[in-house]
């Protein structure tokens, strides 16, 4: 006779804990624009918490180098340089080369060829009509092919190390799909990889998957370069 399993008691979260989520995903996402201010007091309001849960979070946070207190006047949402940027996506570029020699084995076809769907409904879509394919959509589709290589690969320090440096450039990697029209070449790039993948070829995916996070870098950069001239005109 099967025994049941023991149901698991669902943590909950600490005010903290939540404060810290919250502010985290605002950075994240953008919500929170980078070199914005912000006060224990407003998150406070806002979440209709204490001041105390909000004081441990930004401490949380400031570990983490998203903030920065000031004394006295409130805490400053850290800007990332182009030269923060250019070192995450050199060792991520490492990372997830790397992951990709294990994935490649640990991909199912199915899995390869559902990302391949994904991939050229959306480009049949918008080419189609731009409109059909937010930037929101296009960068959740660049977003689950890459998480796909991390979270294949059989090398566990890859899948932990991954998604802290993942965090620091979503919000670059958004406003480059909302600011430039790279979506067609990128998608072609991705569905090269795949191509690429369903074939075993490790040394071509790896090379493809290199020259496109170096290219992803180049048009972040340019896409921080129109929106620095735009607000400066």
């Amino acid at each position: 006779m099967n025994t049941p399993y023991k149901a698991r008691k669902i943590k909950k979260l600490s005010l903290a804990e939540e404060a810290y989520n919250y502010l985290k995903e605002q950075i994240i996402s953008g919500k929170i624009h980078q070199g914005d201010v912000i006060t224990e007091q407003s998150i406070a309001n806002e979440l209709r918490i204490s001041r105390t849960p909000v004081k441990n979070a930004i401490s949380k946070l400031e570990s983490e180098n998203f903030v920065t207190t000031l004394n006295g006047r409130g805490t400053l949402v850290n800007v990332l340089s182009i030269a923060d940027m250019r070192d995450i996506y050199n060792v991520r570029t490492v990372l997830e080369v790397l992951a990709l020699e294990t994935t490649i084995h640990n991909l199912s076809e199915k899995m390869v060829q559902q990302a391949c769907e994904s991939f050229q409904n959306a480009l049949a879509l918008y080419k189609k009509d731009k409109s059909l394919v937010s930037p929101e959509m296009m960068y959740e589709l660049d977003n689950q092919f890459h998480n796909m290589i991390v979270d294949y690969t059989s090398n566990h320090y890859i899948r932990r190390l991954m998604p802290s440096l993942s965090e620091r450039i979503n919000v670059r990697q958004l406003q480059a799909y909302q600011i430039t029209d790279t979506f067609e070449t990128s998608t072609k790039q991705h569905l090269e990889i795949l191509e690429a993948i369903a074939k075993k070829n490790l040394a071509k995916a790896k090379l493809l998957l290199e020259e496109h996070l170096k290219w992803s870098f180049a048009v972040m950069f340019d896409a921080l370069l129109q929106r620095y001239q735009k607000n400066n005109m």
